[in-house]
């Protein structure tokens, strides 16, 4: 894990639970934790959510934060799994995002694409 994310977000992905976090979805998430070029996107990922909480959603805001980051990861490894090209990749994450009232620049969507699929 990069030494220097969020403590929320390392406080969410410790110690990840074996019975979901196998395989595909193991591997994703080393990757997205690991790579240096994903500090910028889960910060802006982390302020995109923040923005978007509201009390009346009846849960803390801790309990939102985690459930989104693991969402959005879950979104990847689905993307990843269909080997999806980096436009088609881009486009259906911005859909997926779009949907959930979060945004990020296109060019944060490439550094997840390019964090999952380097050698």
């Amino acid at each position: 894990m990069n030494k220097d994310l969020p403590i929320i977000i390392k406080r969410v992905f410790t110690n990840p639970d074996p019975i979901i976090w196998k395989g595909i979805w193991l591997s994703t998430l080393d990757m997205l934790l690991e790579n240096p070029r994903m500090l910028e996107v889960w910060l802006e990922l982390l302020n995109v959510i923040k923005s978007n909480y509201s009390e009346s959603l009846n849960m803390p805001l801790n309990q939102y934060i985690k459930w989104e980051l693991k969402a959005f990861v879950a979104q990847i490894v689905n993307l990843r799994s269909k080997n999806k090209n980096m436009d088609d990749f881009t486009d259906l994450l911005q859909e997926y995002l779009v949907n959930k009232r979060m945004i990020l620049k296109n060019e944060l969507i490439h550094n997840v694409h390019r964090s999952i699929n380097e050698n």
